[in-house]
């Protein structure tokens, strides 16, 4: 689900520490509904569809939103679909939003993330080690990392070794698409910052700290060939292959609080903008991670909740 938290994770920076206390971890998205993993009965990345009597909305399931650099995907239907379209609901980000006056809050806070003692000096074996093994690959000195807290500089790291190894981004190039052809750009999970990087702040804990560090390396520590063999499934819409995607990262925004409830909130959010718009005559496009998408109380089973029939896998 990186797409959807992309945006959160970002927020992180602004995310503090507080008393220390180990964190069970919550994977909302470890279950994934097997008969709704599809695949593709025709070139291109897969596609569900739910309507009623005069309107549709056609789902585009999203993987990784940065693709490998040399990986494609067929834009035909996404064209053909966004013509004439009323709106695309955009549903593979989560937007946190502040005004004026939360920023005086927001960088106490950030600040509260700087860490006085250098990193690679605070972390236990073999974290440091693998810490050190990835930051020397990627050709980056102590110093980029030696400020920030676990959860930061894994987050920093993590960004650094995949630069260069993500191309083109697909919600990108969808979102392009809507706004040449007119349709209303929708975004459903947009709240308020403070809330919740006040919720998460209570439990960034120094445990919390390492395991979102070693979650970050895991993922910095997976073959490239792994990432690319998702993408190109993705592209060829083998739905099952492109949730084999690394996402061990995502999990750490899990651990913090507020974090699974989050993403319910967003997958309810994310439903109930696919329902409201069959209410108006025509159709629609949405796009959403797969993995919120297709899991155990995700987006379709949602929809499905609501009495709405969800086709899937083809065209």
């Amino acid at each position: 689900m990186r797409n959807l938290w992309g945006i959160v994770a970002a927020a992180a920076l602004v995310w503090a520490a507080g008393p220390a206390s180990a964190q069970r971890l919550e994977d909302p998205e470890a279950n994934i509904v097997a008969e709704l993993v599809v695949q593709a009965r025709e070139p291109g990345p897969a596609w569900w569809k739910v309507s009623d009597e005069d309107s549709t909305v056609y789902i585009l399931g999203v993987g990784e939103d940065r693709l490998p650099p040399g990986v494609t995907w067929d834009r035909r239907f996404v064209d053909r679909r966004l013509k004439g379209a009323n709106s695309l609901i955009l549903g593979t980000r989560v937007g946190l939003r502040g005004g004026f006056g939360d920023i005086p809050a927001l960088l106490r806070l950030r600040k509260q993330m700087r860490s006085k003692t250098p990193l690679e000096a605070s972390l236990p074996e073999p974290l440091r080690a693998r810490f050190v093994a990835q930051r020397t690959r990627i050709g980056q000195p102590a110093s980029k990392y030696a400020n920030w807290k676990p959860f930061l500089a894994g987050l920093q790291l993590l960004g650094d070794a995949q630069e260069g190894q993500k191309g083109a981004t697909v919600v990108d190039t969808v979102i392009k698409t809507a706004k040449r052809e007119k349709a209303k750009v929708v975004q459903p999970a947009s709240y308020k910052a403070v809330p919740v990087l006040q919720q998460a702040m209570a439990t960034l804990t120094p445990q919390v700290h390492e395991q979102c560090l070693d979650l970050a390396l895991r993922d910095a520590e997976a073959p490239a060939s792994r990432s690319r063999a998702a993408a190109q499934a993705w592209a060829r819409g083998d739905v099952a292959v492109a949730l084999t995607e690394p996402r061990s990262f995502e999990k750490c925004l899990l651990l913090l609080g507020g974090g699974a409830d989050l993403w319910r909130r967003v997958v309810k959010d994310n439903a109930t903008a696919i329902a409201t718009a069959l209410q108006k005559p025509g159709h629609s496009v949405a796009i959403v991670s797969l993995r919120p998408l297709l899991a155990e109380g995700g987006v379709i089973q949602q929809l499905e909740a609501r009495g709405l029939e969800v086709e899937g896998g083809g065209r």
